[in-house]
């Protein structure tokens, strides 16, 4: 009867920490385009979701847009706050930079990105840190996802911008 007993306990005990374990198959890649965004007049990005804590993920992002023989590439970490795991609705805000390259030929000394001038010398340009705050829809499971924010560049000059994204979850 004891053996009995202590395997019933084990199967149960088992049982309730399986449940307790928070679901793995959560959707955490995203693929979008981002409109007037940190990529100028359009990026196409991706990102990856990074469980935190219960209300808090990490979304590091990288970016890719070409704009007058110049090569563009966003950079940002941003962090999603919401109320819970499951959650579809996020704040989201993050820091990042957009790193700018001439191709070689090109023309371009200054360009303009969301009214953000960049000046350069056919090298890699220092960019200003940009500041995103913002609303992030993101179902769990997958699927449209979509975002919104305000960007605010910071450097020589301080330029306030909106950018929107549009893409998948996967």
């Amino acid at each position: 009867m004891k053996p009995i007993l202590i395997t019933l306990l084990i199967f149960f005990s088992f049982r309730s920490i399986a449940q307790q374990q928070p679901n793995t198959d959560l959707s955490k890649n995203s693929i979008y385009a981002e409109l007037l965004g940190n990529g100028g007049i359009y990026s196409i990005n991706y990102d990856r979701l990074f469980q935190v804590s219960k209300g808090i993920k990490v979304a590091p992002r990288i970016g890719f847009a070409t704009y007058q023989n110049v090569i563009i590439v966003p950079l940002e970490a941003n962090i999603l706050l919401s109320e819970s795991t499951t959650s579809k609705n996020f704040f989201e805000t993050g820091l990042g930079v957009t790193l700018i390259k001439p191709l070689v030929g090109a023309s371009v000394s200054t360009l303009t990105v969301n009214g953000y001038q960049y000046v350069s010398n056919n090298e890699v340009v220092n960019t200003p840190f940009i500041i995103r705050a913002g609303f992030r829809h993101q179902k769990p499971t997958g699927g449209f996802m979509y975002r919104t924010g305000f960007l605010l560049f910071t450097g020589k000059e301080t330029l306030l911008t909106i950018g929107i994204g549009l893409g998948y979850t996967f």
